[in-house]
């Protein structure tokens, strides 16, 4: 009897051992993490796609829905087609290439009122769209140089750059950067002794690599600016047009032939004084010397920027008395506001534009801000990365302490995201989207250089 009473004391016992174990696995402080919590990174990769998604809406999209497709459609479609705003012939044969052709006309026909300074708001912001789009360039070129980029699709800029000419930037480049995420070295956290085989770029890629962008991109740009028929004749502007649309092979080619004739020239006449500096130097890490040879191309980049975004800034927001009358273009500029300038038309499928100029200006503008504040959202990410991994907190350096914020937790009334935020925002209103997005990388290398320096 008292063996058949002790069977249920037994199991009542091992049923409360087993509830105060099961419940002893509840620990009040800890708060699970909710489903819907993603890492930055993951928050990139998301946005990425719908950057181009919404570029593609704003740009091709639109320009059916507008008429503006339509209309240039039926400017080279007449029987003697005028290039727009003229009486000239709109020039149709460049390379006896007719698919080529008839995608040059195309392209020709839309640049024309963006070549033409005569067009308010349009040309103030083509200035602008033009450092910023001349200096995304430069940074994505410069990434596909990049040691840990060598042979990856990323290292195809040339391919990526003719892509987006003849489909869009917006489009396009957050594809890019997409990729470029899912497949480079260099977007994933390293530490400073990985940076020889990840972020570096060959001492000869960056000296010349201002040197090709110039030739490239800024002199074609400058020379497709030539008004018509004041400096150049209509044919020539158009062909000068037709000549800046493929300038991403302009840049592979000039490039590749600068440093092959730079290699040789230095090799035969200077092959026995290095060979003497190396025998009593000591050899430098290229780590230690990639920033002193980057820090020219950061430079270039950012004061291509600042010099075609700062003026049409300043001049949008000076009251016209202030530009004399014999300076007509000027003055004509000054009476846009900053609203004219940098905004769209509220993106309304049913909207109509009025001119060839008022639809391409409404299509750069989203080209323009739609695939920069993409690249910029790339760059921040890219500068949190270069302080995960083995991050310096000691106070008596000079690399940023951004600990706390690199790796998700929480500071002080949250003052590290809004450093990072105000200088954002500061180069963002100085120089443009590109321009704070050079500065973000410019500081990156830095902290990568300062790991290197202290063996992080």
């Amino acid at each position: 009897m008292s063996t058949h009473e002790s069977e249920p004391e037994s199991d009542a016992e091992s049923i409360a051992s087993a509830s105060s174990i099961t419940a002893s696995t509840f620990i009040p402080s800890f708060t699970p993490v909710p489903w819907y919590h993603f890492s930055f990174r993951t928050i990139v990769l998301i946005s990425l796609p719908l950057f181009s998604l919404l570029g593609l809406y704003g740009t091709l999209i639109l320009g059916e829905a507008n008429g503006l497709f339509k209309g240039i459609i039926a400017i080279i479609s007449i029987d003697d087609p005028k290039f727009p705003t003229t009486e000239d012939d709109l020039l149709m044969r460049y390379t006896q290439i007719g698919w080529l052709d008839k995608q040059l006309t195309i392209l020709v026909t839309f640049f024309a009122p963006v070549v033409d300074m005569n067009q308010g708001a349009l040309s103030m912001f083509s200035v602008f769209g033009a450092g910023q789009f001349g200096a995304a360039w430069a940074l994505m070129f410069m990434e596909s140089l990049r040691m840990g980029n060598r042979r990856r699709v990323v290292s195809f800029a040339g391919t990526f750059g003719l892509i987006f000419q003849n489909i869009s930037y917006t489009v396009t480049v957050p594809i890019w950067l997409f990729i470029y995420l899912l497949t480079s070295p260099v977007s994933k956290p390293f530490p400073g002794t990985h940076a020889n085989s990840v972020l570096l770029v060959s001492p000869w890629d960056l000296r010349i690599l201002p040197a090709s962008i110039a030739l490239s991109y800024i002199i074609p740009t400058i020379l497709m600016g030539l008004q018509s028929p004041s400096v150049v004749s209509s044919l020539t502007h158009q062909r000068l047009i037709a000549l800046w649309q493929p300038f991403p092979l302009w840049t592979v080619l000039i490039h590749m032939f600068l440093r092959s004739i730079l290699q040789t020239l230095s090799t035969t006449l200077f092959s026995s004084t290095t060979k003497a500096t190396t025998t009593t130097r000591p050899k430098t890490t290229l780590g230690t010397t990639y920033l002193s040879n980057a820090k020219p191309v950061y430079r270039f980049i950012l004061t291509l920027c600042l010099v075609t975004h700062l003026p049409i800034l300043i001049l949008s927001l000076l009251p016209p008395s202030l530009i004399p009358s014999t300076l007509p273009t000027l003055h004509a500029m000054s009476a846009q506001s900053p609203l004219d300038i940098y905004i769209p038309y509220f993106p309304l499928p049913s909207y109509k534009v009025s001119t060839l100029a008022e639809g391409t200006h409404n299509f750069l503008i989203w080209d323009v801000y739609v695939g920069s504040f993409a690249f910029l959202l790339w760059g921040i990410l890219l500068y949190r990365n270069a302080t995960t991994e083995k991050a310096i907190v000691d106070p008596n350096t000079s690399l940023p302490i951004y600990r706390e914020l690199l790796l998700g937790e929480r500071i002080e009334d949250g003052m590290a995201w809004r450093k990072l935020a105000g200088k954002v925002v500061m180069w963002c209103v100085l120089s443009g989207p590109i321009g704070a997005l050079a500065v973000l990388l410019w500081e990156r290398d830095a902290i990568v250089r300062q790991k290197i320096k202290q063996g992080l």
